[in-house]
Formats: C-alpha cells, structure tokens, sequence
C-alpha cells in the first residue's frame, strides 16, 4: 500500500485507454474553430510552429509532471497539493471550480450542435445557414443587454448531455473505458471524411495554403506567442486539473513519457486535421464568393455553426449529408471534453468526501450545473459565453504560473524528472524538462501581466462595463473565493484524519 493513498482507487484498463481519454478530454471544439482561426490570424505555418514549440517545450513537460504528482500520491489535484505543501490545496481547487464554470456555457455549445444536427436533415438551414443559425438555433438578440426568450429546445440538448455523462459515468471515472473507445476515436474518422471531401472542392487548393505558407514575420510578433500557449494550455486541457485525476487513476509506476507524448500528438493531430478540413472547405466558400479566404473567415463558435455550413450548403452534391456529418464532429469532441473536466470536477470532490457515492456525487454536480446553464440558453447566451470565455483564460495562467512555482521550486524539478525516468520504458528525459518548469511561470506571469494591460485600454468586445463586472470579473472572484473556501476546508479535514503525511520529506528520500 503507497503511503500517499488515503482510499483504494480504481484504475484504468489500459493504457490505451487512459490514452484514448486523455486524448479525448485534451481534443476538443477548441481544436476545429480556436484552433483554426488563431492559424488564420497569426500567420499560417508560422502560427504552428509556434504551437509545435510550445507543446514540445511547456505542454508536454507540465503534463508529465501533473500525471506524476497524480500517480505517486493517488489523489487528485487538492489533496495531492495538501499533502506535498500544506495549505496549498487551494490552487488545485482553482481548475475544479473554473471548470464549473467552463460547463454553464460550454454545454449548451453541445446542445446547439445537437439542435442544429436534428435540423440539418429537413435542409432548411441550405437557404442561408447564418440566419438560420443566429434565428432559429440562438434567437440572438441585437446585444448583451437584452435576453431574449428562453430556448427549452436547448435546454433538452443539455439534458440529454449530462444524461450522457451520467450514464457513461454511472460507476466512477473508470466506467467511462467503453465509451471513449467510441468517442475518442469517432472524430477522427469523420474528420476524415470531412477532410476528403474539402479537399477535393474547387478552391480547396488556397484555403490550405493560408493554413501552411508561412508568414515568418508573424514570429516577431509576441501576440502570436501569446495565442500560441494559450491555445497549448486550453487545447491540452493542461492547468485544468485533468492529468492529476486521470494520472491518480493509474499504478505509481505506470510510465509516463511515452503515454504522455502520445496524448500531446493525438491532440496536435486534432489540431491539424481540423485546420485541413476547415481550410480546405474555406477555400471553397472563398472562391464561391469570389473574396479572398481571409474575408471568407470569421472566429469563435461562429466558424461552425454559421459558416462551415454556409460553406457545405455551397457544395454541389451531398450538402445534407456533409452538414449532418459536420455536427456529428461536432457533438462527439464536446461530449468528449466534457467527460474530461467532468471527471476533473468529480474527482475532486470524491476524494474530499470519499464516503458519499460517486453516482451520487455526479448527480448534484449535474443539477448544478444544468441550473448554471440556464442564463446561456437565452437569446443572449452567445454573448454571456464571449465574456466568460475570455476571462477563464486568467484562470488557465494562474493555475499554470502557481502549480509550477510549487512544484519547481519547493518540489524540485529535477526531483520531478527522476519520477518520471523511474517508470520511463526506454524514452528518458533530459535536463531541458527542468529549465522549462523554472521558466514556466515567469511566462505565465508575463502573459497575465500584457492580456491585464489591455484590459485597462479598452473594456473587452465593447459591452457595457457592468457586463463584463457580471459575466467576467464575478466568476472570477467566485472561483478564488471558493478555492480558498474550499482549500481550508481540505486542510482541516486532511489534518483532522492525520492525512498530512510528510511527502515532501518522503520524495526525497525515494
């Protein structure tokens, strides 16, 4: 028995499954539209390398060591913390609640793909896909200041989500093995597909090389850096509490390398198949239209459900079928993001109180977060979703920026390196891991500090100051709050059982 397990654990089948689920968690709607449109913006080619380098040298690293903190201690993030630096729990408290959050807003983006998906067979969406989409999908309203009329159409999308979750997480964590086999791999084939054919339409030829021919001047631009470790971090689900779970969920010597870099190329292949299929499809929107792909283009949860089907309803043959297999990509990589962070969420939680059933605790979180998602069902939801949205990405930093401070530097990061090698099975890592992790948060710092900045030029989309006080800076304070509310609570109740084994001491030594 480890002595950093305070109760037996259950563990992964394989690790093709737990790789399947990383992979599934970490490939998301992020990789289709973020993805894509920040490769538009930043240069092309130019913007993937980038993207390459800081996956190489900040993702794969900090995922490593948030899986073998989760193995050798068996507990998720807060305890796991608890028990290396007391009174630390906190910041590991930060991805469960942000996360919380993250589902009020990101769940009814699965429910508008479900919607749209029953639609799209009638055709009616052919006509003019953007209308159709911002009328009969959203009924957006003309700004963030008016509501608008409650969509119960949407709220059954988001019922039938978290039944989902429910049903494939009806045991524990584990239970979800034959599920992801399905819906880790699904989006692959019918990127695939997709894939084949927007690369056979007319036009197809110029969207790709918008995505592959480099502008390099672009990398002197530190926005492109900026974009390129936000997205690594959102992408990869790295920050977010992920890896501590799911690595608590495996023997403490599982390897970890080799699986890790596994889950980083599945996700970056995500990104790029994503990219070619949008792309490709763009240059033909582009060419149809007669503008050049960058006028053809437009960003967020837009480039989905409005003009990828403006673009399939240009096609000569097979725009309904091509519609419906473009929201199933759709639902199957949100359910699968959010079988992730749920687990990242519950995970927390049943180690604090790891009496009360996992069903039981899965159900309350449901509840919750069905009633959090109310307010994004309305007309307005689209903009409530921008402002939020923006703002988690502070939590994203901050986490990565005091995880790594802990861990480098009162841890040790070539102390976390030698775990790793121990279960290594012939991939070893070098002294490069260390410097990363002791820069790591000097680069999270200075994110938060340059995106802090420009907060104070000018109030962010143009809404009302008061909205983005409502939607941005209240969720914000709420997570700290409730992570620190939450941290003590850890720290008596660990403390209370005797629980604060010394495993600092006890790394050492190994």
């Amino acid at each position: 028995m480890s002595l950093f397990k305070s109760h037996a654990r259950p563990q992964w089948s394989s690790d093709f499954v737990y790789i399947l689920a990383a992979i599934g968690c970490a490939a998301g709607l992020g990789n289709l539209w973020r993805f894509s449109m920040l490769a538009y913006e930043h240069g092309g080619a130019a913007f993937i390398l980038a993207l390459l380098l800081a996956n190489v040298l900040m993702v794969f690293p900090l995922m490593m060591m948030e899986t073998v903190i989760g193995q050798k201690a068996q507990l998720g993030g807060p305890q796991a913390f608890e028990k290396i630096k007391p009174k630390t729990s906190w910041i590991q408290w930060l991805p469960p609640f942000a996360l919380i959050f993250l589902l009020f807003y990101y769940t009814p983006i699965l429910a508008w793909g479900m919607k749209y998906l029953v639609t799209s067979f009638s055709g009616a969406f052919l006509s003019n896909p953007n209308d159709y989409f911002v009328n009969e999908i959203l009924h957006l309203t003309g700004g963030i200041t008016d509501p608008g009329t409650f969509q119960w159409g949407l709220l059954l999308g988001v019922l039938v989500g978290y039944g989902f979750v429910l049903y494939a997480l009806r045991k524990n964590v584990m239970s979800l093995g034959p599920v992801v086999k399905i819906t880790a791999t699904a989006p692959f084939l019918l990127i695939l597909l997709l894939i084949i054919r927007g690369v056979t339409l007319p036009g197809a030829i110029d969207g790709l090389e918008a995505l592959f021919i480099p502008k390099w001047e672009s990398l002197l631009d530190v926005k492109l850096w900026q974009a390129a470790v936000g997205q690594s971090f959102f992408s990869a689900s790295l920050a977010m509490g992920y890896f501590f779970i799911a690595g608590s969920h495996r023997s403490e010597k599982a390897e970890i390398a080799k699986t890790s870099l596994w889950v980083l190329a599945g996700n970056f292949g995500v990104s790029i198949l994503c990219g070619i299929a949008v792309f490709s499809t763009l240059g033909y929107m582009a060419l149809q239209q007669g503008v050049p792909v960058s006028e053809a283009a437009t960003g967020g949860p837009m480039l989905v459900f409005s003009v990828l089907p403006t673009a399939v309803s240009m096609m000569p043959w097979g725009a309904i079928f091509f519609a419906v297999l473009l929201f199933l990509v759709v639902i199957t990589l949100a359910i699968d993001s959010i079988f992730g962070v749920f687990e990242v969420i519950a995970g927390a939680f049943h180690d604090l109180w790891n009496k009360v059933k996992y069903a039981h605790i899965s159900l309350v979180l449901c509840i919750i977060l069905v009633l959090g998602s109310l307010p994004y069902l309305t007309g307005a939801g689209m903009y409530y979703l921008d402002v939020t949205d923006h703002f988690f990405n502070y939590i994203l930093l901050l986490v990565g920026l005091l995880e790594t401070l802990v861990l480098a530097y009162i841890v040790g990061a070539n102390k976390i390196r030698l775990w790793i090698n121990h279960t290594s099975k012939g991939l070893k890592i070098g002294k490069w891991f260390n410097v990363a992790l002791y820069i790591t948060p000097f680069i999270c710092a200075f994110l938060i500090s340059v995106t802090l900045f420009k907060e104070t030029q000018e109030v962010y989309g143009g809404y009302p100051f008061e909205y983005i006080v409502y939607w941005g800076f209240i969720p914000v304070g709420l997570i700290i709050g409730l992570s620190i509310v939450f941290g003590i609570i850890t720290h008596r109740k660990m403390k209370k059982h005797g629980l604060l084994t010394p495993l600092f001491d006890k790394f050492r030594k190994d």
